[in-house]
């Protein structure tokens, strides 16, 4: 993959997050969830299973933001997140 493919796919990754994902709300900068991007964009690479980006992005939302992300959601997020070929 080049460099160029990856920066694609984060910035991919990135517009879901802010879009979908969005556990703050409030009109968060473009940028608010890229820490959160990288690692979900590495285990979409890794082809890993499908609730592990649930449960990552579960536990991101809740444990570090302390804001729930409704189960519903969460699962709309992960179905676009893995239907991005990375």
């Amino acid at each position: 993959m080049t460099q160029r493919t990856v920066r694609t796919s984060f910035e991919r990754v990135r517009a879901i997050l802010h879009g979908e994902w969005d556990p703050i709300g409030c009109g968060v900068p473009l940028d608010e969830y890229d820490s959160y991007a990288w690692p979900v964009l590495k285990l979409l690479m890794a082809k890993a299973p499908r609730e592990d980006v649930a449960v990552y992005l579960r536990r991101a939302a809740s444990d570090v933001m302390s804001s729930p992300v409704p189960e519903e959601r969460l699962a709309r997020v992960v179905d676009l997140l893995t239907s991005l070929d990375v």
